[in-house]
């Protein structure tokens, strides 16, 4: 996963970043308001995020993310759930 030496680990662009290192793309091509599904991200995939990014202090699981799967959704969720609040 990415550095979370800052105060806001989950913003948009480490949002980006981690979804980018999985599906083996360029950061620029993934799309934040997009459904992250039909970027690509699959079930697995998906799990293995959630496990390290509750590892870094987020509190949305899987079912909660998987309900609205964009990242901008996802940066407000886990600023959302006691996780340090997400920037653009």
């Amino acid at each position: 996963m990415t550095d979370t030496s800052s105060p806001h680990p989950f913003t948009l662009d480490r949002l980006r970043k981690d979804i980018a290192e999985l599906l083996y793309v360029d950061v620029e091509d993934v799309e934040v308001d997009e459904d992250v599904f039909h970027q690509g991200l699959d079930s697995v995939r998906m799990m293995a995020l959630v496990e390290g990014w509750r590892a870094d202090g987020a509190e949305a699981g899987f079912a909660e993310l998987a309900e609205q799967p964009t990242l901008t959704a996802w940066a407000s969720l886990l600023s959302t759930t006691g996780a340090p609040r997400a920037s653009a």
